[in-house]
């Protein structure tokens, strides 16, 4: 039941992103970047996103030299990814499933709900469907929930560890899987020391860091308890129903708070981790990020944790009120909770449609368009590397510092001098100098020899992803010669 689950929730997505984008493809311009890196570990260019050039540019490892296994069977990546994604969240949800009747075998009813929670959680399915690492790191997780079920502590932190290969803020489930469960915890520490050295020195081998690149360039340890802290508790709040901001996509019910507060409070002496893992892992990352990424991402791993908290509350909460009308009370709870789920699966799923939409046709098409406008041996600097680096099979000068080294961008412009720049203007709005003969905005490298001028851009109508409505690609010319007075400015 739970597989039919995950797969209509797939399968009505599927149908949303065929007929919105007109192709196959992914909801993030990162999935993009796990497909680079796997092709060429695949081809024999080694752990790189430009070939022959190593660095430790993904953050999940683990699923990249996943995704290049798969490589020679399946010769893609999009449909790879995709089955993959959906293997994952069944298994996921099948874990959760165990674990609760490992805890109590007589309670079917709570088990399933918490299971039919994760399954059909629209989220999650977005996370199956997107190419990234979510679901990968869901399973290895929910597997680690179901072994600690299971009175196995080794290898509850076996899954655990090797979750950081995956997710290296698995760190934090790490160190409290080992606070918290008692029982051979010297073994356990040594095995998970074990497992993330080895994670530790594969990135020091692979480009020099400890941690992947993208982690430095994304994450910086600060204390803000307003700007961080009381920001990522309230997107988290999000995630369970609570309004935020406008764009906020209230995929669970508010409902299933009132569940994880009985569920926290009747687990507190049992089960202490589930509580603190829940509304834990938005203040631990707070300490290194601002925000939870986009479709809150980085935070989607409570929600098997939130599931199995409300699954006890609502049966604790009907034992209390209900008394012999209990069962009823517990399947009222949780059919509230995934009606609400299933009836926002349709909303998710557009949205799904038009993020995949939005990549092919704004970084997807210029990676296409730059392979068409240079030749094998030039260099492309941008600030989005995925599709662009992917579509065009050029050289890549990463301006945010995922894979290259971070510096002003005049002065990128000078080192590398690539052919193309393809940026957000906004992002470089102190380097750009608006010409208004052309009407339009140009960029000069730190000698001032060469000007970069607009030949190309695309912009968004309808925009539910990208950084940016509009995106422009700039052409490298002497600083004296004639620019172009035509562009292609295409609107999608």
């Amino acid at each position: 039941m739970l597989v039919l689950v995950v797969l209509g929730g797939a399968a009505l997505f599927l149908a949303r992103e065929r007929s919105i984008a007109h192709v196959w493809g992914f909801p993030l311009d990162d999935s993009w970047i796990h497909a680079q890196f796997a092709r060429n570990i695949a081809t024999g260019q080694g752990f790189s996103f430009n070939p022959g050039e190593r660095v430790a540019g993904s953050t999940a490892p683990l699923y990249t030299i996943l995704l290049a296994f798969l490589y020679p069977v399946t010769h893609e990546f999009v449909w790879t990814s995709k089955i993959l994604g959906l293997l994952c969240q069944c298994g996921a949800a099948v874990f959760v499933l165990l674990a609760m009747l490992a805890w109590d075998p007589k309670a079917r009813v709570r088990g399933f709900l918490a299971a039919l929670i994760v399954a059909c959680s629209p989220p999650l399915l977005w996370g199956a469907l997107s190419g990234m690492e979510i679901s990968l790191y869901l399973l290895l997780v929910c597997a680690g929930l179901y072994f600690h079920a299971k009175g196995r502590p080794l290898l509850t932190t076996l899954c655990w560890a090797l979750g950081v290969w995956v997710r290296p803020d698995g760190l934090f489930l790490v160190v409290l899987g080992l606070a918290l469960i008692p029982s051979e915890r010297m073994k356990r520490a040594a095995l998970a020391a074990a497992i993330v050295a080895a994670f530790l020195l594969f990135n020091l081998a692979v480009g020099g860091t400890l941690f992947p690149q993208t982690v430095g360039a994304k994450a910086h340890f600060g204390i803000q308890p307003v700007a961080r802290t009381w920001n990522l508790l309230r997107e988290w709040g999000a995630l369970w129903g609570i309004p935020y901001r406008k764009t906020d996509q209230l995929e669970h019910p508010a409902w299933l708070l009132i569940g994880i507060a009985a569920g926290a409070w009747a687990l507190r002496r049992k089960q202490p981790l589930l509580a603190l893992y829940a509304i834990g892992l938005p203040i631990a990352l707070s300490l290194f990020r601002t925000e939870s990424g986009s479709g809150k991402r980085y935070i989607l791993y409570v929600i098997p944790f939130g599931a199995i908290l409300a699954a006890y509350g609502f049966d604790f909460l009907s034992r209390k009120l209900l008394r012999a009308r209990a069962v009823t009370g517990l399947l009222v709870a949780g059919a509230i909770a995934i009606a609400w789920q299933g009836v926002y699966l349709s909303r998710k799923a557009t949205s799904y449609g038009w993020n995949v939409q939005n990549i092919d046709r704004m970084q997807g098409y210029l990676g296409r368009l730059s392979r068409f406008l240079t030749g094998p041996g030039d260099r492309i600097a941008t600030n989005d590397i995925g599709a662009i680096g992917y579509f065009s099979g050029r050289t890549i000068i990463d301006l945010v510092g995922l894979v290259s080294p971070s510096m002003p961008l005049p002065v990128a412009l000078s080192r590398y001098r690539p052919e193309l720049l393809i940026i957000f203007v906004d992002w470089f709005k102190d380097y750009a100098e608006y010409d208004p003969g052309h009407d339009t905005f140009t960029f000069l490298d730190a000698d001032s020899s060469h000007r970069y001028a607009v030949v190309a851009g695309v912009e968004l109508s309808h925009n539910t992803i990208s950084a940016k409505d509009q995106m422009l690609l700039f052409k490298r010319y002497p600083a004296g010669a004639p620019l172009p007075e035509h562009r292609l400015l295409r609107r999608f």
